[in-house]
């Protein structure tokens, strides 16, 4: 059965000598793989079509491996975001977040439309590690992975200081006891999350997220991709640790 559908290039790479095999994610058919035949020869029509991060209405039809790409049209190709190194790298990681937790071929509308708000948002906000934290945090709840962020979840008191334990995805107060990996969570990166999670990217450019916060929220979301996904190590997180943009919790 054909695809006819609106699509985000998650990534490419090379397949033999002249074709590309794209990662694409569609509303309804989620996460799939197609082959752009012939797309890395210097006159063939898709070589600009078929690159990382372009939003496009796209026509696929089934191989024996993968999906067989017909043709496209370029809707955006986000130029804004590659012509800003870091904001590249940012992009590049929702991306990658995207293609390694989700399963291929189920569907994945509301996920397709938060990572088309991020790259957005990302697009025009000065702020790139904002973004991302509200991103990851929104995509962790799409996921089912929302961390609970109301009470202690072993005696109910809603009374901080908190510690966020990771594999549990929730919050332990200090009269508790703590499994070990579990880590301060100050009043203020709570709230944060609070808010990302309930408005989203509605008005975050009003939000000043200091380093301490951002630094608490990213081993939250890290903390949940690797004990609930198993998504420890990303090529985009290397490169951003490497642009100094954040640094990773160890």
């Amino acid at each position: 059965m054909e695809l006819r559908s609106r699509a985000i290039i998650l990534r490419t790479g090379n397949l033999g000598e002249a074709d590309k095999l794209l990662t694409l994610l569609l509303p309804q058919a989620g996460k799939i793989k197609a082959v752009a035949r012939g797309s890395r020869k210097t006159k063939s029509r898709f070589v600009s079509l078929v690159e990382p991060l372009n939003l496009g209405h796209f026509l696929l039809k089934p191989g024996k491996t993968f999906y067989i790409f017909i043709q496209g049209e370029l809707i955006k190709s986000y130029s804004g975001l590659k012509r800003d190194l870091e904001k590249l790298a940012y992009a590049q990681y929702f991306c990658e977040l995207c293609e390694h937790s989700l399963p291929e071929g189920e569907p994945a509308e509301k996920i397709f439309l938060l990572l088309l708000a991020a790259l957005e948002n990302l697009e025009k906000d000065a702020c790139p590690a904002r973004v991302a934290r509200c991103f990851e945090l929104n995509l962790l709840e799409e996921l089912g992975l929302r961390p609970a962020l109301e009470a202690c979840s072993s005696c109910g008191s809603k009374e901080g200081p908190f510690y966020f334990d990771p594999a549990g995805g929730s919050l332990l107060c200090t009269g508790c006891p703590r499994p070990h990996g579990s880590f301060p969570l100050s009043a203020s990166a709570l709230a944060f999350m609070r808010r990302f999670l309930k408005l989203g990217f509605y008005k975050l450019s009003v939000c000043r997220l200091p380093g301490r916060e951002n630094k608490e929220i990213r081993q939250v979301c890290s903390g949940l991709f690797s004990h609930a996904l198993g998504i420890d190590r990303l090529k985009s997180l290397d490169f951003l640790q490497q642009l100094a943009a954040f640094s990773p919790p160890k």
